[in-house]
């Protein structure tokens, strides 16, 4: 779910952070600023925390301060984790439960953000300022698309990054941090303004922040750069690992000080990513996935060369000897990947490290299914997400017929079985939700 919002016309920001999955369980967005426990299913009250009187004083402070109490309990929880749209008054919500999703433990709601955003946005000349949501993006399916590498949460819980659209059509797009303890705004893009005889103006975009507290962003579609806690700027090379589609400048992890755009499929080697791809096999094709090594780098998209460097095209085969469909979802370990077929089954297979190198020709490999984790279904699935102890896989789906209930499953990642339904949905949970999917592992540092 990537709807954020801030001042003026409010609208979805494509770049959200996956939502925060704990051991045994997903963590979930939820609607209420109330930080306390309560039971996840008998829904999720309204109003806790929240200011009274606007204009108070001390009110603006007071209100950061439940943001980042609140918003620090969810994204560092250790369960599962939902977000999702709570309209224009409430902004996007988010929730932590235990494994089974029986008990909140933690909420927050962008309410008591709103009203500073709206500052931010008139101080930098601009109409809107926007905060990413906790969990992901929804893809062209409704299915969450995780994680996006960066956070909308400084490793401190002090600052979150903020994207401000301005009307200067030189500089429309600015990013920065507010501080959550002071309530200051650092415009990171104003600050790299020259004036005088060459002046220079940019656009960035894409805020987030990487594990060592420096912000990441995408200066004019061209090229990316962070900002350590003073403001210096740093440049960083891209790989070329895993390509350049449209959106893909949304979704980059920081690996090793580079931008890599394929952010939940990083092996844990940090030597290469799993890509989906279409492979040929004689006169057939399947669903498959590339082998990318990241070591392919150039220093911005307009360096990137017409044709990519060759890959490791890898295709499944089952049990009776049959190509199989594989869409590259989650490394469990360092050679074990879990896929999602084309008929919403869920597998791992186990993939040598070996073959993930370069090559100065097109090469495709063949590996086995290692483990059935959950059989197809005709449901719709709407979210997935792997506990963050990889021994579970969470499964948000709905029957295809008018008024069926979304129901939560946990399928074993480590002795498969039937999956197991653990209900419907938390009550108050918005139709427009998504799981933080843990999908990735690892820092990259």
């Amino acid at each position: 779910m990537g709807k954020t919002y801030g001042s003026g016309a409010r609208g979805w920001v494509a770049a959200a952070a996956a939502t925060v999955l704990a051991v045994g369980g997903l963590t979930a967005c939820g609607a209420s600023g109330d930080s306390g426990e309560d039971s996840g299913r008998g829904g999720v009250s309204g109003g806790g925390d929240r200011e009274s009187g606007a204009g108070a004083a001390g009110s603006a402070k007071d209100g950061l301060a439940t943001v980042r109490k609140n918003l620090s309990r969810v994204a560092s929880a250790t369960g599962p984790v939902i977000c999702w749209d709570g309209g224009e008054d409430e902004g996007w919500q988010a929730a932590a439960y235990d494994a089974t999703f029986s008990r909140r433990i933690a909420a927050f709601s962008e309410k008591s953000l709103l009203p500073r955003l709206a500052d931010v946005a008139r101080e930098s000349g601009g109409h809107e300022a926007t905060v990413t949501s906790l969990c992901g993006d929804e893809g062209e399916t409704g299915e969450s698309l995780g994680e996006t590498g960066v956070g909308p949460v400084s490793p401190d819980g002090r600052r979150v990054a903020v994207e401000v659209e301005t009307d200067d059509s030189d500089s429309q797009w600015h990013v920065g941090w507010l501080d959550l303890v002071t309530g200051k705004f650092t415009d990171i893009t104003k600050a790299s303004e020259k004036k005088g005889y060459s002046p220079e103006k940019y656009s960035d975009r894409h805020p987030g922040f990487a594990p060592d507290g420096s912000l990441w962003f995408l200066r004019n579609s061209d090229q990316f750069f962070s900002a350590d806690e003073n403001g210096r700027l740093s440049p960083h090379r891209i790989s070329l690992a895993c390509g350049r589609s449209k959106g893909d400048d949304e979704y980059y992890r920081p690996v090793h000080s580079v931008a890599v755009t394929c952010p939940r499929t990083i092996n844990p080697s940090g030597k290469y990513a799993a890509s989906p791809a279409t492979v040929a096999v004689g006169f057939s094709s399947v669903d498959g996935f590339d082998l990318d090594p990241l070591s392919n780098e150039i220093d911005t998209f307009g360096d990137a060369p017409l044709h990519g460097p060759f890959s490791n095209q890898v295709v499944v085969r089952d049990d009776t000897g049959d190509l199989r469909g594989c869409t590259p979802l989650a490394w469990l370990t360092s050679e074990e990947l879990l896929c999602k077929g084309p008929s919403n089954d869920f597998f791992t297979v186990r993939v040598d490290p070996s073959k993930a190198r370069e090559v100065d020709a097109m090469h495709t490999v063949e590996v086995d299914v290692e483990k059935e984790i959950a059989p197809a279904t005709k449901n719709t699935i709407l979210a997935m997400a792997v506990s963050a102890d990889r021994e579970s896989l969470y499964i948000a789906s709905r029957e295809n017929r008018a008024g069926a209930q979304v129901k939560l499953h946990r399928a074993d990642l480590t002795s498969p079985g039937d999956p197991e339904e653990l209900g419907a949905l938390p009550k108050g949970v918005g139709e427009d939700f998504a799981f933080r999917t843990n999908f990735q592992t690892g820092d990259f540092r």
